[in-house]
This record gives C-alpha cells, structure tokens and sequence, in this order.
C-alpha cells in the first residue's frame, strides 16, 4: 500500500489537485490555511476513469512494443541458428556443380568431341549433359556467392540480436511503470466513486458542500491534522475521528486510521453528505463545519 500510496499521491499532485494533512508523527501539525486549486480528479470521476484509458491505452501500448521486440528477437535468433546449421541441399548442389564443372573443363568441353568419345547413339545425352553443365556452372556461381554473404549477414543479424536483446530491459521497466500507473489511476477512480456518490447524497438531501478550508478546520479540530491517529479509549480514529461502525455505514473497511488520506476525506465527505454535521456535534468540532 505504500508504493501505491506514493504513486497515486504524485498521480494526483500532477492534476493539480490540493494537499492532504501530512503530519502523522506526534507533533502537532501546523495550523491549515486556505487552499484554492481547480477541481481535482479524484472529484471528477468522469475525469477519473478518462485518466484511466490512458494510463491503459498506455500500458497497452508498451506491451505490444515489448511483445513485437520478443517476436523480432525469436525471429532473428532462428536466422542465426539457420546460419550455424549449413543448408546441406544447397552444400550437395554446390559439390555437384563443382564437379561436373571440372569434368567439363577436363573433356575440353567440346560436345563435338563428347559425341565422338560416347558415339552417335549417345549424342542425345552428351547434348544433354552440355546444357547441363552449362546451367550448373551459373548455378555453382550463384551458390558460391549466397555462401560468401553468409557471413556478413550473420554478423548483421547478431548485430539486431544485441539491438532487440538491450531494448527487452528497457521495455520491461516501462511496462513495470505503465502498470504502476494503471493502479494508481484505478484507486483515483475508486476514490472519485465515493465522492461521486456524495455528490448525488448531497443533491438529495440538500446539505451544503463544505469548503476545503471547512474541512481543514474539521480535522484540525478533531486530530490536529493526523490521519493515522486513534483515541487513548480506542474509540475514534482517523482524522475526522471516525468510530468502527460509522466507517463501515460509508463502506470503510478495517481501522480507519489505517486508510490513505484520500480515502478517509472521501468517507468523511459521504457521511456528511447523508446526515450533515450530526456526526461532528457542533457544540465542539461540528462548529467548523457549515450551518444547515
């Protein structure tokens, strides 16, 4: 949860969004002044799942690129395999051509005199076999040349071996950071859910929104700005002094101190949402809140 907290706290300081309590230690947090910024995005859950087709759009995109760079380097390690294990068809075409070459050198290559040697009845064959040597002779000379590339070309397919094989780590962190991001954005959506749901509470029973100066006075108040706070009476916990069974009517789990700060705005939001400053009595904390 601490990676992820860290990696949804940079996600929503890049939206602009303002900035939760931070001290958690025993001190006592300095007193909160007002904050001004645009809508954040964990207040927008159209904004909010947006974000997260991007973040998908981007995880996607760099595992295609790594899975094609995977597929590139299977390729080319088989090239280079098909280099190291010699085609023995075209190794046999290339001793055959070489051989009837030097039989047609060593005849003098002459079908006049071939005929003569094998006699007229085998004239057929010794024409035959003339423009057989012939065509064997290109053939040789185009084999010879295909064997003489051989070997720039596996010095070149080595060469992208290396290229693909470095680009897989790269890839790899990338895809590691895409994912980090997916989550990241999935909890902001998971957070501008709860306040999505606030919304539609507060247009329904009618109470007004609280500013985030009345909020900051709100927690003040109640914990001094602390988020992972509980009562010396084991009661109230969180920031907004949360007791076990209130969290869990706005769908808190666990100890509500144990929730990012994110979480615990949201619920404290839903709850005022439903019943106003009731949970806060305004003849103590409640007073920050606004006047109904």
């Amino acid at each position: 949860m601490t990676v992820l907290f860290v990696a949804v706290a940079a996600t929503l300081a890049a939206t602009g969004g303002v900035a939760f309590g931070q001290s958690d230690s025993g001190e006592e947090a300095a007193q909160p002044v007002a904050v001004e910024s645009a809508v954040p995005a964990w207040r927008d859950l159209d904004r909010a799942q947006k974000d997260l087709e991007l973040a998908h759009a981007a995880r996607d995109s760099v595992q295609m690129a790594m899975d094609r760079t995977v597929d590139e380097l299977h390729l080319e390690l088989s090239r280079l395999d098909q280099f190291n294990d010699v085609d023995i068809g075209k190794q046999l075409l290339i001793d055959e051509a070489e051989e009837l070459v030097v039989q047609e050198y060593i005849s003098g290559g002459d079908v006049e005199d071939l005929v003569f040697i094998l006699g007229v009845s085998e004239a057929t064959d010794a024409i035959w076999r003339k423009a057989l040597l012939s065509e064997l002779s290109e053939v040789y000379d185009e084999a010879l040349k295909a064997v003489d590339d051989v070997p720039g070309e596996r010095e070149r397919t080595k060469a992208r071996i290396k290229r693909l094989d470095d680009a897989i780590p790269y890839l790899n962190s990338r895809l590691i950071d895409a994912g980090e991001a997916v989550e990241a954005a999935e909890w902001v959506v998971y957070i501008a859910e709860i306040n999505d749901l606030a919304d539609r509470e507060l247009a329904k029973y009618g109470f007004i929104e609280p500013t985030e100066q009345h909020w900051q006075n709100l927690r003040w108040c109640e914990s001094r700005n602390r988020y992972t706070i509980e009562s010396a009476n084991g009661l109230f916990y969180g920031a907004y002094q949360f007791e076990p069974r209130t969290w869990r009517t706005v769908g808190g789990t666990g100890n509500p101190a144990h929730a990012p700060p994110e979480e615990q705005d949201a619920r404290a939001r839903l709850l005022y949402s439903r019943r106003g400053d009731q949970p806060w009595p305004r003849d103590y904390c409640g007073r920050w809140l606004p006047a109904n």
